[in-house]
C-alpha cells in the first residue's frame, strides 16, 4: 500500500493556505507529508512545490487535495494532470468530492491493461462529467444511512428505548425478510425496506433497531 501525500495550493499571495493545511492535519497528515504553495502559474512546470512533490511520489502513492480544482486552472488542465498521474499509477483523492475517490481508483486501475491508455482515460473522464451528479447522490445516501445507523447504535448502547417493545415474532420475521433487502440483483425475491416495514408493522426506527440487533447477533456467532 502506497503513501499519502497532501497538496495545498492557492493562486494568489493574498489567499490563505491555513484552511487546507488544517484539514489535512485533522486527517493525520504530518508536516513533511504536506506540500503547499501560493502560485497560479501558466502550467504545472512553473509550480516548484508541485514539481518537488512529484520527485517524492512513486507508483501506488496517493495525492490528497481539498478539491480537484487545486490541480489546475480549469477542467481541461485538471483532466490532463489526472491522466498524467494515472499513467504513472499515482492516485488522486479529493476531500470535497469524496464520492468520486473510489470510482476514480477502480477505473484508473482498470485502464492499466488497455493498450491505448490515453484514449481510455479521456473517455473515462468524459464519463465522470456525465455521472458526477448520480455519483454524488449515491454517496450522500450512503453517508446519511451510515450516520443514521451509527446514531441508532450509539443510542442502543446508552440504553435508549425506541417506541413499543419489540416482540419475538417480529424479530423472527425480520431475520427472514431483512436478507431479501440486501440483494437487488435477485429480482424475484428482492424486498424493499419499505415493504418489509409494512409487513412487520413497525416504524422506521424499530426497523433499524432490529437491523442493529441482527448484526450484533451475527457478530456474536
Amino acid at each position: 500500500m502506497g503513501k499519502k501525500y497532501y497538496y495545498a495550493r492557492v493562486s494568489t499571495k493574498e489567499q490563505k493556505l491555513d484552511r487546507q493545511i488544517d484539514i489535512f492535519k485533522k486527517m493525520g497528515a504530518t508536516d513533511r507529508l504536506i506540500f503547499s504553495e501560493k502560485q497560479s502559474g501558466k502550467n504545472f512546470e512553473d509550480r516548484t512545490v508541485w514539481q518537488e512533490l512529484l520527485t517524492w511520489i512513486v507508483p501506488g502513492d496517493t495525492i490528497v487535495v481539498k478539491n480537484f480544482d487545486r490541480l489546475g486552472r480549469n477542467k481541461k488542465e485538471v483532466k490532463e494532470v489526472m491522466i498524467s498521474l494515472a499513467q504513472k499509477n499515482i492516485f488522486i483523492e479529493s476531500i470535497d468530492q469524496a464520492y468520486l475517490n473510489e470510482y476514480l481508483k477502480e477505473n484508473i486501475a482498470g485502464t492499466k491493461e488497455n493498450e491505448n491508455f490515453s484514449d481510455a482515460m479521456k473517455e473515462f473522464f468524459f464519463q465522470i462529467m456525465l455521472d458526477m451528479d448520480l455519483l454524488r447522490a449515491e454517496w450522500e445516501r450512503k453517508e446519511t444511512a451510515k450516520r443514521r445507523d451509527e446514531g441508532i447504535a450509539a443510542a442502543i448502547r446508552r440504553g435508549v428505548k425506541f417506541g413499543r417493545p419489540l416482540n419475538k415474532e417480529m424479530r423472527e420475521k425480520f431475520k427472514e425478510l431483512y436478507p431479501l433487502t440486501r440483494n437487488k440483483d435477485d429480482f424475484e425475491n428482492y424486498r424493499s425496506v419499505k415493504s418489509v416495514i409494512d409487513e412487520l408493522g413497525c416504524s422506521k426506527t424499530q426497523f433499524y433497531l432490529l437491523k442493529e440487533e441482527y448484526y450484533q447477533n451475527i457478530n456474536k456467532k
